[in-house]
């Protein structure tokens, strides 16, 4: 809730306490690379000291990183968040996404992915709605030093709720802990690899617009910090309320019909985000955008853990994370490159562009109806 509720305005912040577009696309795409370093590790980590040691870090992990935000007086401070936040960013969602997937069977990961990925993203539409309303009268600061209780309030129900769980943890059978050869098998497979491939070109265009659209949409468009946030709320529940739905119906006509359908408006909107400047039809689109984007994301992980054992569903999705990470370092790094010297409508067509080759790679899955 705390990331979703400054996800609008924070690169406005960034911009605000002095930091370049190129220096902010490299900040962000610092943490990205952190990412790809450290996420493996976490996840092993996690499968032999257990999940709660490694969820409370991230829930305290990611609130100090809001408060820093909210105190940072200078752009050269913004290198240091990226190294407090990673401990959130980098183990939090592998860990409570192969726990939901665990419980459901493998016929039904589509359903069991859009609840899971549902309840994921229903911070998406509150936050920004709430940055919509408190961004005028209190500021980007003052809204990091708010969004900072979110991931506090977090901790405070996930300690109530799992306290009869072993603190220390469980300790998992040294057969079971996941292993180098585990990866091994797991690139080996060619649907595995051509996930990858797809996400890693969603994950480059995706964190480019997210490191742009709000500076262009506020400082080119002309439009208010609330307005921009009212369309990220737009997105968020275009985005939620498709991934049960959308899960289902998966799990019924197959995974790769529904990533072609999700790829191919993922392109259109890109196009229409080159296209249109008027607030009515950038809402329209926006709107498209989130619901392509959470279709996408519920079969992609349906497609993944219905494929894998449960002892290796932790580290599979944390693999997969990593090349989110890898194309998230990308796009936020091209983001402030390309921002130097071509205008935000023509990288947005690049970032089509960009996604094109995902279809074909979707046609040659092998993956059938479940």
């Amino acid at each position: 809730m705390g990331a979703s509720m400054v996800s609008p305005i924070l690169t406005l912040h960034m911009r605000q306490v002095g930091a370049t577009v190129f220096q902010i696309g490299s900040i962000l795409s610092l943490q990205s690379a952190l990412l790809v370093i450290l996420r493996i590790p976490f996840t092993l980590t996690a499968q032999r000291l257990g999940i709660k040691r490694m969820l409370t870090l991230a829930f305290i992990s990611e609130s100090l990183a809001l408060l820093l935000y909210g105190l940072v007086p200078g752009p050269i401070w913004l290198w240091v968040i990226p190294i407090v936040q990673v401990f959130a960013t980098g183990s939090f969602f592998q860990l409570v996404t192969a726990i939901n997937s665990n419980l459901a069977p493998t016929e039904r990961q589509g359903e069991a992915m859009g609840r899971h990925m549902t309840l994921m993203s229903v911070p998406s539409i509150l936050g920004p709605a709430l940055t919509g309303l408190l961004v005028s009268s209190l500021g980007y600061r003052n809204l990091f030093f708010v969004s900072t209780f979110f991931p506090l309030l977090g901790l405070i129900i996930f300690l109530i709720f799992t306290r009869d769980l072993n603190p220390t943890g469980s300790v998992v059978p040294s057969h079971q802990i996941p292993t180098g050869e585990s990866l091994r098998r797991l690139v080996s497979k060619r649907d595995f690899v051509i996930l990858a491939f797809i996400r890693t070109l969603y994950s480059t265009s995706n964190n480019t617009f997210n490191t742009l659209f709000s500076l262009y949409a506020v400082n080119q468009l002309g439009f208010e910090a609330s307005q921009v946030a009212t369309l990220f709320s737009a997105m968020g529940l275009a985005n939620t309320s498709i991934k049960i739905p959308v899960g289902a119906l998966s799990d019924r006509v197959g995974r790769k019909r529904m990533l072609l359908v999700s790829f191919t408006l993922i392109i259109l909107v890109y196009v229409a985000l080159a296209t249109f400047t008027e607030y009515t039809l950038l809402a329209v689109t926006v709107m498209i955008f989130g619901a392509a984007w959470g279709s996408r994301a519920t079969v992609e992980w349906a497609a993944l853990t219905s494929s894998v054992t449960p002892e290796v569903k932790t580290l599979a999705v944390g693999f997969m994370e990593n090349f989110w990470d890898l194309g998230a370092a990308a796009g936020s790094f091209l983001a402030g490159l390309l921002s130097g010297f071509l205008p935000v409508p023509t990288i947005m067509l690049l970032m089509a562009g960009l996604n094109v080759p995902s279809i074909p790679a979707i046609i040659n899955m092998s993956e059938k109806k479940e």
